[in-house]
């Protein structure tokens, strides 16, 4: 797929954990697609305190993009 005006981008702050994957999962089913097509995949700003890595490489494997946040 590739990106144009048609995608949607979802973005999420904070850590990945039990207490919101599941959730991540129902968003981010193979049903829902942007109008061109392509799955839908989100942006994860993770915090490092409370956050599951087996969670986020999961995220990261199904195409979903993986940053950070800092404190500056």
């Amino acid at each position: 797929c590739f990106l144009d005006a048609t995608n949607n981008f979802i973005d999420f702050d904070g850590a990945v954990n039990l207490n919101n994957f599941e959730h991540y999962k129902r968003i981010f089913t193979p049903h829902r697609k942007n109008p061109n097509g392509c799955p839908i995949r989100g942006t994860f700003f993770i915090s490092h305190e409370y956050c599951d890595y087996n969670m986020v490489q999961q995220l990261a494997h199904e195409g979903h993009e993986i940053g950070t946040e800092t404190i500056s």
